[in-house]
């Protein structure tokens, strides 16, 4: 390299040092320098969750938003020790929120987890809509509680939904227990079944009402209420399915709840059997 050509590179060095120099003591350029090294600071203490660590299950706390009041406590410690497990097993990311979701879904005891967030670095939420329980359908084999749909919820060895809840029992179903949560039972007696319960549920003498025996639905499309006491009193065909002749659902729950008014009991306290389906009357077998 001749002469000439290295005086000219080093002059050029110092021209570029020099104005590298004179841009560094410009005020609005350090401005620009120190709230971009700020940004980035800031944006690292303040997104923990993009760290790829793991963190001890012991070390997480889950929480449900919101939820429902009916739900047993110890199945709600179950559901958040679900979770727990599954953040523990999975780096801080994206993914490893989106496995706990599905691992919660797989659960079936929701019709939809729409998110497991973190909130810090030790703390999650899940936000999820729960299957929620309508009734009890005792089978050969089991009982199962099902949504207003029918949908088959989980079965568990503890508690599902704390003692103060009453839920009517559907008995002889024409049909087995799904194979998994979240199918709904085979079978037009549970479903006529539902819609009954729709209109009384409300009613102050429901609780009177142990059982809805669906064993006579195949036949003739009856439905039979037992109560605690006990007796039974024929209901008759769902709601909007009356047959000719057969009282309607409003007249069926006028008559239960002047009886209710008046003895304290829609059975009066006799263990006998009563046909409401009569258009004029309440008929005691």
């Amino acid at each position: 390299m001749s002469r000439k050509q290295r005086k000219a590179i080093r002059s050029t060095c110092m021209l570029s040092i020099s104005a590298i120099g004179r841009l560094c003591r410009s005020p609005i350029t350090l401005a620009w320098i120190f709230s971009i090294s700020g940004l980035v600071v800031l944006t690292a203490m303040s997104v923990p969750k993009l760290r790829a660590t793991q963190i001890s299950t012991a070390d997480l706390n889950v929480t449900f938003e919101d939820p429902p009041v009916w739900l047993d406590q110890s199945l709600l410690v179950e559901l958040q020790d679900v979770a727990r497990t599954q953040l523990a097993k999975t780096k801080v990311s994206r993914s490893g929120l989106i496995d706990t979701a599905e691992t919660l879904a797989a659960t079936g005891w929701f019709t939809e987890v729409k998110q497991v967030q973190w909130v810090n670095d030790t703390e999650a939420i899940v936000r999820a809509n729960f299957l929620i329980p309508y009734a009890i359908v005792e089978d050969r084999e089991s009982s199962s509680y099902i949504d207003v749909y029918g949908r088959k919820l989980p079965n568990r060895k503890g508690a599902i939904v704390k003692e103060n809840y009453h839920f009517v029992k559907l008995t002889h179903p024409m049909y087995e227990c799904p194979s998994r949560p979240g199918l709904q039972w085979n079978g037009g007696d549970i479903l006529a079944a539902l819609e009954v319960l729709k209109v009384i549920y409300n009613k102050p003498w429901v609780t009177q009402i142990q059982t809805i025996n669906l064993s006579k639905w195949n036949s003739d499309g009856s439905l039979m209420f037992e109560t605690n006491t006990p007796s039974v009193l024929k209901w008759g065909s769902s709601p909007g399915q009356e047959r000719g002749l057969e009282a309607l659902a409003n007249q069926k729950i006028e008559r239960l709840t002047h009886i209710y008014t008046k003895y304290g009991r829609i059975d009066q306290g006799l263990e006998v059997e009563f046909d409401l389906t009569n258009t004029s009357a309440v008929i005691r077998n």
